[in-house]
């Protein structure tokens, strides 16, 4: 188990020293060092060497999510405090970046417990609780490419964590084109380089999307590459990805092929898109027939509406009466805002963050942020 230095960032000076007398002769921990001023705090723990953290949220104050957003892109080792451990704490400390929550006044055996466990992670196998979301429609045109770009976008602003946005679509990809990027790598080299064990190429392979946490990992420069890439080099490329992204959102043919289903069955969730007329709705509902016939959990699938109007002839209702699924997401009709986003190569909230999809996209992206998180804190409850 490496050594660790432990950051306690806490308001209350008799609470920081508590925490220091129970931890500070533990054989991992190096030096414990006790900040106040959770700013100060910060600068020093992005630069040490394998921090960990205990951050009190007891007392709300301005610039506190900004910390514990920065905190979290430096290390995953997190564990938050509160002397309040409601359900919405809890779930609040989950969205700051907690990997554990413990109500004060904290016990000795329950901190202890905690900080063996999280120093015992190796870099390498620190993101545990990784999400691979995947934008899926069994029809071409549905927009599930802007759908991919957007969410991942905005899922990178929201949880401020990293997020792996992967065009799985091998033959006709184009996310670099949505959003102007000429990435020197690709998914067909990246795959290459796993396969020979080459796992720090994974992170070289992508190519980050101006300042947001957002990394972009093209599809094949060529088509006949495509044509080599087989159902286990999958499976090797999200298992490496994993191991380093938070949330991967993933874009994919339409096509129901051996590749298709590796990735369909690898997601966690899926979002499946559809528009509002007879035929979308129809092949919606024969794909989701074949996932019911793959024994996919109910919330694997989620139901996304694409293009809506408040006036459509077809309701919300009758699509969920005829699919037997509830909608998850509607996504308005905005088609100028669309392409202007597209011909300029940026993402919608680029174009008009406050536009009527704009607004969507971001409430989207917090939507599935929070439902993630709201699957984990059952495990947290007290």
């Amino acid at each position: 188990m490496q050594n660790s230095t432990v950051f306690v960032l806490d308001k209350n000076e008799n609470s920081r020293e508590i925490i220091k007398s129970f931890i500070e002769n533990l054989d991992f921990v190096s030096e414990v060092k006790l900040y106040g001023d959770y700013n100060k705090g910060y600068e020093d723990i992005k630069l040490a060497e394998n921090p960990l953290v205990i951050l009190d949220i007891s007392e709300d104050f301005a610039g506190l999510d900004e910390i514990a957003g920065k905190l979290k892109l430096v290390t995953s080792k997190i564990i938050i405090t509160s002397v309040n451990y409601s359900t919405n704490t809890i779930i609040k400390a989950l969205r700051l970046g907690a990997k554990e929550f413990l109500p004060k006044p904290v016990l000795r055996e329950d901190l202890v417990r905690v900080l063996s466990m999280l120093a015992s992670i190796s870099p390498e196998n620190e993101v545990s609780q990784s999400k691979i979301i995947t934008v899926y429609s069994n029809k071409g045109g549905i927009g599930k490419t802007t759908i991919a770009v957007n969410l991942a976008a905005e899922l990178a602003k929201v949880t401020k964590d990293k997020v792996a946005l992967v065009d799985l679509n091998l033959q006709l990809g184009d996310i670099s084109t949505f959003l102007n990027l000429n990435p020197p790598f690709d998914v067909n080299y990246v795959i290459r380089r796993l396969i020979d064990k080459e796992e720090n190429i994974l992170i070289k392979g992508f190519e980050k999307y101006k300042d947001l946490s957002l990394y972009v990992l093209s599809d094949p420069s060529y088509i006949e590459q495509s044509e080599s890439i087989t159902t286990q080099q999958i499976t090797t490329l999200f298992s490496a990805l994993k191991k380093v992204f938070p949330y991967i959102v993933v874009d994919m043919s339409s096509n129901i092929d051996p590749i298709s289903l590796k990735i369909l069955d690898s997601s966690d969730w899926i979002m499946f898109t559809t528009i509002v007329n007879i035929p979308a709705i129809r092949n919606a509902q024969r794909c989701l027939n074949l996932f019911r016939s793959r024994k996919y959990p109910s919330n694997k699938v989620k139901i996304v509406i694409n293009r809506y109007m408040e006036n459509d002839e077809i309701k919300i209702e009758d699509i969920e009466n005829t699919l037997g699924e509830s909608v998850y997401w509607k996504i308005p009709n905005n088609y100028f805002t669309i392409m202007e986003a597209i011909n300029k190569g940026v993402s919608i909230s680029e174009v008009n963050a406050e536009s009527n999809i704009g607004n969507s996209f971001r409430d989207f992206a917090a939507k599935v942020s929070d439902d993630i998180i709201e699957q984990s804190v059952v495990q947290y409850r007290v």
